[in-house]
Order: C-alpha cells, then sequence, then structure tokens
C-alpha cells in the first residue's frame, strides 16, 4: 500500500506513541517487534536508550540503520552514515569509505579521467570495470570487449534518462542472443520493453531467441513482437513462455494472450480448466458463457470466544506459524479449531490451503463496518483488504504497512488529522473498525479523480501521481490489443499485478453479493476516459 512515501512516515511518526523498551524485550523475536523497534526509534530516547532497542532487532535494513544512527552517538555509526551518504567520491580516502559509497549512478557524471583515478583506489574488480565502460563510446562495437555483466549492470543501474539518451542503440541478433547467457537478461528485457523511448532497443530484441530465456523473458518478447504487429513471433514467444511456467497465473496468462493473437476458442477452454479463479479466468468463463463453483463465501462459526486475539500481531504470528508447520493431512481439523466468529478468516485461509488453493474463500466477515456505503464500495473494499491482508487484523507487511487494509503510518498520520480524537499508538490500526473507517477516508478522496475500480486499485497501491504519469503517457487507448497490452506493460510490476488481483476480487465479490457483473464491460470502459478517470482528456 503506498509504499514508495515510506521515508516521510519517519517524520511524522504518531506523537503519542509511547514505547518502553521494557515491552520491546517483553515480546518474541518477529515482525512485530521490530515494528515497536522502530516506534521506538522515532520518540524522544536517548543514545544509550537507542543502544539498547537496536541490538534487539531481528536483522537490519538500511532504513532501521539511519533511523538508529539519528539517535547514537557512536562515532563508528556517524561514520559509516556520512560514507553512505557521500557524493564526492574523489574526497574519500579510506577504502572501507569508499566501498560503501561508491555506487554506479554516482559515477555516471564524472570525467573519464576521474573514473581512472577512482579505479585506483577500488579493490572491486566488477567495479572498475563498470568505471572503464562508462567512459567508452555509446557503441555495441565498444560494448564488445566488456563481460556481459558489466554491460548489463550499466544499463540496470543507470537512470531512465540516461537510457533514452545515450544506451538507446541498435544491438545485433549476436551481441544479443550473447548477452542472453547471463541472469541479469531478464531485467534488461524488462526495462526495454516497458519504455517506448528504448525505440531502436526494441527493434533489437526482435531479434532475440528466446529458447535460452525464462517464462517472464518470453512474454515480454512477446508483447514486445505484438507492439511492432509480428502475431506469429509473438505467437512463438507464448508458447515458449507458456512451456517454461512454473505458476498457473503465468500459464492462465499466456493461454489468454494466444487466444487475444489468434481469436482461437482452444486457448479459452485451457483457461476452464485452470482452478485459479483470475481476470485472464474470468475473461474465459465469460466468453464461453461457463459457470464456475470452486469458491466459498461464508464459513461455518460458533459464538465462543477465542483463545487468541486476532487483532494482537503477536498471536497472529503464532498462529501463521501454526499454519506453516501442520502437516496437509491435519489441516482440515486444524480449521475446525478456528470456528470461533471473528477467526472466519483464519478457517478460510486455512482451508484454501488445505484444498491446495484449488478452492477460494470470498467471505465477508466485517460488514457490521459497511453499513452506509453502496454495493459497489463495499465490493472493492473487500477486493482490496483480501489482496493486502487475507482479512487478517493484525497484518504487518515489511514497510509497516497496517492491518487489514495495509494503511501505511504517514498515511495513518495525515488521514487522522481529520478525526477528533488521533490515534494514540499505530497498533490501534490493528481494530477491524478503525483501519476500515481510515481506508474509507482515503477511498473516499481518490474516487474525486477515479471511477473504476482497476485504476482505485493501481493508485491505493502505487499513489495517485504514479497512475496519472502512467495514464497521462497515451496508455488505456484505442490502439491494438487495449486495454490488455497496458494492463501488461506496467514496469511497476506490484502495482500491475495488484491491480489485476483487485480487479478479479472486486468481481467475485459482486458475484457474492449477488449482484451481475461483466468483466468484459470493465475491461471495455478502461479506454473510455470519462467512465474511468479525471486526469485523461474526455470523449
Amino acid at each position: 500500500m503506498i509504499k514508495i512515501l515510506f521515508v516521510l512516515s519517519l517524520l511524522l511518526a504518531c506523537a503519542n506513541a509511547e514505547i518502553t523498551i521494557g515491552e520491546i524485550k517483553s515480546k518474541p523475536t518477529s515482525r512485530a517487534k521490530n515494528f515497536l523497534i522502530w516506534q521506538y526509534l522515532q520518540q524522544n530516547i536517548t543514545p544509550q536508550q537507542a543502544d539498547e532497542a537496536f541490538n534487539e532487532l531481528d536483522g537490519v535494513s538500511e532504513k532501521f540503520f539511519f533511523a538508529y544512527a539519528n539517535k547514537s552517538d557512536k562515532k563508528e555509526i556517524k561514520e559509516t552514515v556520512s560514507c553512505m551518504k557521500e557524493n564526492n567520491l574523489l574526497l574519500i580516502k579510506d577504502k572501507d569509505c569508499l566501498a560503501l559509497a561508491i555506487s554506479p549512478y554516482k559515477t555516471l557524471n564524472m570525467t573519464k579521467k576521474q573514473r581512472e583515478d577512482l579505479s585506483k583506489k577500488i579493490d572491486s574488480i566488477s567495479m572498475r570495470e563498470i568505471l572503464r565502460i562508462q567512459s567508452e563510446p555509446y557503441t555495441q562495437k565498444a560494448y564488445e570487449s566488456y563481460s556481459v555483466n558489466a554491460i548489463l549492470t550499466m544499463f540496470t543501474s543507470t537512470t531512465a534518462c540516461h537510457r533514452r539518451d545515450n544506451l538507446n542503440i541498435y544491438l545485433d541478433e549476436q551481441f544479443l542472443n550473447n548477452l542472453a547467457t547471463h541472469p541479469k537478461i531478464s531485467s534488461f528485457i524488462k526495462i526495454v520493453v516497458n519504455d517506448n523511448k528504448l525505440d531502436k532497443l526494441q527493434t533489437s530484441l526482435l531479434n532475440l531467441e528466446g529458447k535460452q530465456l525464462n517464462s517472464e523473458s518470453n512474454f515480454w518478447l512477446a508483447l514486445n513482437q505484438l507492439n511492432h504487429l509480428n502475431k506469429k513471433s509473438a505467437l512463438k514467444h507464448l508458447e515458449l513462455s507458456l512451456s517454461k511456467s512454473t505458476h498457473r497465473i503465468d500459464s492462465d496468462k499466456n493461454y489468454f494472450w494466444m487466444y487475444q493473437v489468434t481469436n482461437d476458442e482452444q486457448y479459452l477452454k485451457k483457461l476452464l480448466l485452470s482452478m485459479d479463479i483470475n481476470i485472464y479466468t474470468l475473461f474465459a468463463h465469460e466468453i464461453m458463457k461457463e459457470s464456475f463453483d470452486n469458491y466459498f463465501s461464508s464459513v461455518e462459526t460458533t459464538e465462543n470466544k477465542a483463545k487468541r486475539n486476532i487483532q494482537d500481531p503477536f498471536y497472529w504470528d503464532e498462529i501463521r506459524d501454526e499454519i506453516r508447520v501442520t502437516p496437509k493431512s491435519g489441516l482440515i481439523n486444524l480449521a475446525s479449531a478456528y470456528k470461533n466468529k471473528n477467526m472466519s478468516p483464519v478457517q478460510a485461509m486455512i482451508l484454501e490451503k488445505a484444498y491446495n488453493y484449488k478452492i477460494h474463500s470470498y467471505i465477508m466477515p466485517y460488514d457490521d463496518y459497511l453499513k452506509d456505503i453502496s454495493s459497489d464500495e463495499k465490493a472493492l473494499i473487500y477486493a482490496i483488504m483480501k489482496q493486502e491482508s487475507h482479512l487478517i487484523p493484525s497484518a504487518l507487511s515489511h514497510s509497516y504497512a497496517l492491518g487489514l487494509m495495509q494503511i501505511m503510518p504517514f498515511l495513518v498520520d495525515a488521514l487522522g488529522k481529520e478525526e477528533e480524537k488521533p490515534l494514540k499508538r499505530y497498533e490501534e490500526m490493528f481494530n477491524p473498525k478503525t483501519n476500515i473507517n481510515y481506508a474509507l477516508k482515503h477511498l473516499q478522496w481518490m474516487k474525486k479523480s477515479l471511477y473504476h475500480p482497476l485504476f482505485m486499485a493501481y493508485a491505493y497501491n502505487g499513489g495517485m501521481g504514479f497512475l496519472k504519469r502512467y495514464l497521462l503517457k497515451d496508455n488505456f487507448n484505442n490502439g491494438p490489443y487495449e486495454p490488455f497490452i497496458s494492463m501488461e506493460l506496467m514496469a511497476n510490476s506490484e502495482s500491475r499485478e495488484y491491480g489485476k488481483k483487485v480487479l478479479a476480487n472486486y468481481v467475485m465479490y459482486k458475484k457474492v453479493m449477488g449482484e451481475d457483473i461483466s468483466i468484459v464491460h470493465l475491461f471495455d470502459t478502461l479506454t473510455q476516459p470519462k467512465k474511468t478517470d479525471r486526469f485523461r482528456e474526455q470523449g
């Protein structure tokens, strides 16, 4: 949920949060404990208290290290941060400090002489090669004497502007297929296919063989062929992608696109056999007028009070570990142990796993908090909630998105300014009523600009600014294979896949609520701005 602005939350932590070192030490090692430590480091604490809390961490990420460094008075910590942030690399004399500071991005604007001087000061052979290749002319001939790793590292680690201005050159078939022997070719292909300003490189990719590439790379190459109106070659890459796919969703995606290329219903029939519920299988069932029933919308519950509080992330950690270690043969019995009414999300999750995710849950346990909204809003709330947290109130992400709707701390702070009684601690977001209330406020703001569930999902995950920029790049137009080509060619892979899953969830929750819904119609409206958003010219 809008992770790109995480750093801002460091400055906006709840002023009333009162975490103690005793509370931290009393908790078991876990992500939830790390979250307590992160909050503690935002409080007015002494360097000694910061040291004590830092030693309780389970693993150290960069965000934690900088938060700790702001409180610490240890000389070595301050020096490490100073090295990491130093941009003038030529001023650094210590080799260890230089190793922390150097990156291909920082050396991009150096002169050839400066790179030569810098190269003498570093031990890394691969970084020396990067420095040399950065000083070469932007030609294939100049790159031929360098390792494949250096070429691909230079390309993938630089900026989009630098690539467009300098690295958009034609590469011949032999050179490209040599690059394809390195694992980094996947990132190279993804970047090129997703950036239409790299037109020369996109043309070059038309000659790249796919036999040695993975499923994802072949799929990107197929889309590149379609953008150049080469159906036959696109189908070849789709077949290769299918043969190398290891996940059901990837197989379904390839069958869907084979149908788009050929209009051959045999591919839709393949999709009918899938036990997954996604935008591709929903499309196939609608076109072929076939029903499906591999889902449930309720579970058997009792009024007995659960022994564990699912609103406590430490208890949720225990439950999750219990599910993880239970053998498949014991999952049905384990599900029966969670028939308490407030544990229905846990029971549903266990049942999905017990049936190898061939049966899918669309339960609605939080209707009490959704009484005064439309069915469309309710379906969208549940669609996002299912994707974000699997309906678990105390879900906590790696980025510390909180609760049912995975709301980031900085957004909690912003939304809390409108509340009469602001939260005292972020843990209050593990209360379903509170979490849903905040999410509804955020979605209400989004609805002023967006009118389609897919675009709402994109913005919820990647931010409104991200979505606006994507729409204004002439995506979701009336061109060939739209809107599907724009749905697939979104460089932000997290938002791309997130949007697909939320849209499928939305359709299913509308179905569960007994409302007619057409995913084909939802697709069709994506190219009609007046039905989707206020950013594009209204036709």
